[in-house]
C-alpha cells in the first residue's frame, strides 16, 4: 500500500544533470586527500592502482545500471534487495543502512569542512555547522532542479580544479609527465603487483558514490534510457581524471613528499608554478560542501522511497505540491545530521559507512544474480550457467573481498 499523498516527485533531471550529480558525489573531496596516500604507497604505479580500482568497481556499476532500469524508484537498493531475495525485512534494513550512511557522511563532511570555511569567515564552529546544514537543506527543499543545478555548478568547479591540475602539469613539464606514464613499464618488478593491488583497495574508496545516483530515479526523465549511459560516463570520466591527476602528482611532487603533504592537491598546484594553492584549497571546500547537499538529497529520497513502498511511516512520503520535494523526509535527515555533527564524535561512524557500502554492494549484486536465475528458470540443485551471472558474481565477490580487507 502506497502513501496517500497526491503530490509526487517531479522528473526534471536530464542526462547532463544526472552525470554531474553522479560526478559530484563520486569525485568528492576524498580525492583531494587520497591522491597523497595512494601516491605515497604505490609511487609510480599509483595511476594503475586507480585503473585497477575502476575495474574492481565496474561489475557493481553494471549491476546498479541493470537494476535501476528494471526498478526506477527511490530507495533503489532496498527495492532491488526485496525483488531479489523476497525478504521485506532485509530490504528495510538495507534502506535504513543506506540512509544512515548518507546522514553520517553529510555530518562528517560538515564537521570536516568548517576549518577551511573559517579561514574565510570568522564564525564559531557550532553556528557555522548549523548555517551550512540549514542552507543546503533549504536548497534541497527548493526543488530537485534547483538543487541539482547548484550541485552541477559546484561539481563543474570541483572537476575544474582537477582539470587545472592536469593542464598546469602538462604545460609546466610535459616531458616529466610522459616519463611518469612510462615509468611503471620501465621499472616494473614482481613486487609491483602487490603494491598496485594494495593501493587499489584504497583507491576503490575514491569511486564510491556513483550508487547514490539511483536514489533520484523518480526525478529523472526517461530513467530506463538515461541511467545506463549516465553511470558509464560517470565511471569513465572519474577514472580518466584520477589517472591523469595521479600521474601528474607523482611526476611533479614525488612519492615521499606526497605522503607527508597535508594538502597534496595544493602542493601539486604549487609545483606547476601556474596555479594558486589557495585556489585549489577553496575548490576543495566547495567539493566538500557539494557532498553535503548531495548526501542530504540522497538520504531523504531513501526515506521517501521506503515510505512509498510501505516500509516506513507514511508521513515520510509527503511531497510538497509546489516544490515536488519530500519536505518531511528532508527536514528529518537535516535534523539528524545536525545533531550528529554537533554532539557526536564521528570518526568511527565514518569508518563504518564504508563497510555499510560494501554490504550494500554485495547484496545488490546478489539480488541481480537471484533475479537473473529466477527469470532463466533455474531450480535449486541445478548448476547455474556462470555466463549469465558472471558480471554480478564478480561484483559480489569483489565487494566481499574488499569488505574483509577493510575489517583487517
Amino acid at each position: 500500500m502506497k502513501a496517500p499523498f497526491a503530490a509526487s516527485l517531479a522528473r526534471r533531471l536530464n542526462l547532463p544533470l544526472l552525470v554531474l550529480y553522479g560526478l559530484g558525489v563520486t569525485v568528492g573531496a576524498g580525492i583531494y586527500v587520497l591522491i597523497g596516500e595512494i601516491g605515497h604507497s604505490a609511487g609510480v604505479f599509483s595511476p594503475y592502482a586507480f585503473l585497477l580500482a575502476a575495474l574492481l568497481i565496474a561489475p557493481t556499476t553494471y549491476s546498479f545500471a541493470k537494476l535501476v532500469v528494471r526498478f526506477p524508484v527511490s530507495a533503489g537498493e532496498a527495492r532491488y534487495v526485496e525483488e531479489g531475495f523476497r525478504q521485506k525485512w532485509l530490504a528495510i534494513v538495507i534502506g535504513l543502512l543506506v540512509a544512515s550512511a548518507g546522514i553520517v557522511s553529510s555530518a562528517t563532511i560538515s564537521v570536516g569542512s568548517i576549518g577551511y570555511v573559517q579561514e574565510f569567515i570568522s564564525i564559531p564552529s557550532p553556528l557555522l555547522v548549523t548555517l551550512i546544514i540549514v542552507v543546503f537543506t533549504g536548497l534541497a527543499i527548493l526543488g530537485i532542479q534547483a538543487s541539482a543545478i547548484a550541485a552541477a555548478v559546484l561539481t563543474l568547479i570541483e572537476v575544474g580544479g582537477l582539470l587545472l591540475i592536469i593542464g598546469g602539469g602538462f604545460i609546466s613539464d610535459t616531458p616529466a609527465i610522459w616519463e611518469g606514464m612510462k615509468a611503471p613499464f620501465v621499472t616494473f618488478e614482481f613486487h609491483a603487483i602487490g603494491l598496485i593491488g594494495a593501493s587499489a583497495v584504497l583507491a576503490f574508496y575514491a569511486f564510491i558514490g556513483f550508487e547514490d545516483m539511483v536514489n533520484v530515479a523518480e526525478e529523472v526523465k526517461e530513467p530506463e534510457k538515461i541511467f545506463p549511459p549516465a553511470i558509464a560516463i560517470t565511471l569513465l570520466v572519474t577514472v580518466v581524471l584520477y589517472f591523469l591527476v595521479s600521474t601528474i602528482s607523482i611526476s611533479l611532487v614525488g612519492q615521499d613528499e606526497l605522503g607527508k603533504a597535508g594538502a597534496p592537491i595544493s602542493l601539486i598546484a604549487e609545483r606547476t608554478g601556474l596555479i594558486s594553492p589557495d585556489l585549489l584549497s577553496g575548490i576543495g571546500v566547495l567539493a566538500a560542501l557539494n557532498g553535503i547537499l548531495i548526501q542530504i538529497i540522497m538520504a531523504s529520497r531513501v526515506l521517501y522511497g521506503l515510505s512509498r513502498q510501505a516500509e516506513m511511516p507514511q508521513f515520510l512520503s509527503y511531497v510538497h505540491p509546489r516544490t515536488h520535494t519530500p519536505i518531511t523526509a528532508t527536514v528529518i535527515v537535516a535534523a539528524v545530521t545536525l545533531v550528529l555533527a554537533l554532539a557526536f564524535p564521528l570518526a568511527r561512524l565514518a569508518e563504518t559507512t564504508s563497510q555499510i557500502t560494501f554490504v550494500v554492494f554485495t547484496l545488490v549484486n546478489g539480488a541481480l544474480i537471484a533475479i537473473t536465475l529466477r527469470e532463466a528458470g533455474w531450480k535449486l540443485g541445478q548448476v547455474p550457467s556462470f555466463q549469465i551471472i558472471a558480471i554480478p558474481a564478480l561484483g559480489a565477490l569483489g565487494s566481499v573481498a574488499l569488505m574483509l580487507v577493510s575489517l583487517m
